[in-house]
């Protein structure tokens, strides 16, 4: 139960966290390549990049360019930011609210675990007494704070 309660803290304080960012992603996905969008606002040239990174031009042009693919490190992205005098910030932003991740994934699980649970009842002849919906709200419970919520064959 404590380790519960724990989780359920965390869970909600991370969330609240993140809530903050979410309004971010409208404006950070229509950036392609931070880097460049940085350098310029800064008025830095690839050159003068380059040079505080004692690099060539054309690594430099490499490196925004492979940043736009996806195809560049987070320590070279940090080495960028430095030479920029930017911090890099690096982070998972939920496409839902934390709590509501978990809840589907439980319910999911829960559903499952009902459906084999009345498949054997059935085919012992036995009937399940509980109302549906009752049965899943405590089985979501239940799931939200197993250690297997996550496992694909619990």
């Amino acid at each position: 139960m404590k380790k519960m309660k724990e989780q359920k803290l965390i869970r909600r304080q991370v969330s609240k966290k993140l809530e903050n960012l979410r309004d971010l992603l409208t404006t950070v996905r229509v950036i392609r390549s931070w880097s460049g969008y940085m350098r310029q606002a800064l008025g830095m040239s690839v050159s003068q990049l380059a040079k505080r990174m004692g690099l060539s031009q054309s690594s430099v042009s490499g490196l925004e360019k492979r940043e736009v693919e996806g195809r560049l490190t987070i320590k070279k992205l940090r080495e960028m930011a430095d030479a920029m005098e930017c911090d890099l910030v690096y982070c998972f932003i939920p496409r839902k609210p934390l709590e509501e991740i978990v809840f589907d994934q439980s319910k999911k699980k829960a559903l499952k675990s009902m459906e084999l649970s009345d498949t054997h009842m059935s085919l012992e002849d036995q009937k399940v007494t509980l109302d549906f919906n009752e049965r899943l709200e405590d089985l979501i419970e239940d799931k939200m704070y197993s250690k297997y919520l996550w496992d694909d064959n619990e």
